[in-house]
């Protein structure tokens, strides 16, 4: 933590000093945190529900077949 010269040894000025900037960057991260929570919502509703039709998005279609008795 660096200190602002011009304080000196005024601790009390530094800690409330410190405790507003970190009051700010808990504000900024949660605002970030609001925004990456909305985004996801959104992304979940638009890829993790089924259609109209009743089919799911997220299934995964083989190209070939698959062979059970091995090599």
């Amino acid at each position: 933590m660096k200190y602002s010269k011009d304080i000196g040894i005024n601790w009390h000025l530094r800690m409330r000093q410190h405790i507003e900037v970190l009051k700010q960057e808990l504000e900024t991260t949660t605002i970030k945190l609001k925004m990456a929570e909305r985004k996801i919502k959104k992304y979940e509703n638009n890829n993790m529900r089924t259609t109209g039709n009743g089919k799911d998005n997220n299934v995964i279609k083989l190209s070939g077949r698959i062979y059970t008795k091995g090599d």
